[in-house]
């Protein structure tokens, strides 16, 4: 996926998923000292999320080349992808939307499924998968996002420098809008935000949205993009006031069920 590279190159950052802060919170408390298990690195950047002994669930824009054969790292143990299954509406974007004003490319984000699953070789013992949200109620509920990538604050966004450290970060932000393919959040001020309110940054897309029920984590959501305006060349991710985009993964339940079974 060429033009994802590119991207990533040229710190364009409506690819989403890292950690960005509130200015006046300690840094160091959103910092985990291990990330859940469920969570995986991808092989170039961005997270799985191990859904099944033998299946990870992840955003389609972090598959950047034929990842068959490569190894993912689950637990203390590395697992062969076996194959990839990409969303059959999802889709590049052409090198039209890549430059000048962000409207069109806004648009074209929010008409793709961004999302995959890709089958390992063996079957998963020692980790947990995380259960799927099968419901409809997404909007209201507070969700808890982890990453791995560029930092900074809502004051000044995200620092790409700090993207290569590697961190393992989490934020909350509570879900405004669930409609169609796509659950939205937004940053707020201080004033009128959580204790770990937070936004995405570069370099973690995929990264797990999480709520809890009962004590027992569930996938809502998969970190994918965040909402432009202006020009391309002016954009900054991050700051106070933006939207962020994932994946609503309960509207492709049925999608995943089915490659499941097609797949045994």
């Amino acid at each position: 996926m060429k033009v994802l590279f590119l991207l990533s190159i040229f710190c364009f950052s409506t690819y989403s998923n890292a950690v960005v802060k509130r200015h006046d919170v300690p840094p160091e408390n959103y910092v985990l000292e291990k990330m859940p298990e469920y969570l995986i690195d991808m092989p170039h950047e961005g997270h799985g999320v191990l859904i099944n002994s033998q299946w990870v669930l992840t955003v389609a824009h972090t598959i950047f080349y034929d990842y068959v054969g490569k190894d993912l790292i689950i637990g203390s143990k590395s697992y062969e992808i076996e194959s990839v299954h990409i969303h059959p509406d999802y889709s590049e974007p052409k090198k039209v939307l890549l430059k000048g004003d962000l409207a069109p490319l806004m648009t074209f984000f929010k008409s793709r499924s961004d999302i995959a699953l890709i089958k390992l070789s063996s079957k998963v013992t020692s980790v947990t998968p995380i259960k799927i949200y099968k419901g409809k109620s997404e909007k209201g509920k507070t969700i808890t996002v982890y990453g791995k990538g560029a930092t900074g604050t809502g004051l000044i966004g995200e620092d790409i420098d700090t993207k290569s450290l590697r961190v393992i970060n989490q934020f909350q932000n509570v879900v405004e809008h669930a409609e169609g393919n796509w659950l939205a959040f937004k940053f707020d001020k201080p004033e009128g935000a959580l204790p770990l309110e937070g936004m995405h940054g570069s370099g973690d897309s995929g990264g797990a949205s999480v709520v809890i029920q009962q004590g027992i984590p569930f996938l809502v959501g998969l970190s994918s993009w965040q909402l432009g305006h202006g020009d391309i060349a002016t954009f900054k991710g991050g700051l106070y006031g933006t939207t962020a985009y994932q994946v609503r993964v309960s509207t492709y339940y049925d999608w995943i069920a089915a490659i499941l079974v097609a797949n045994k």
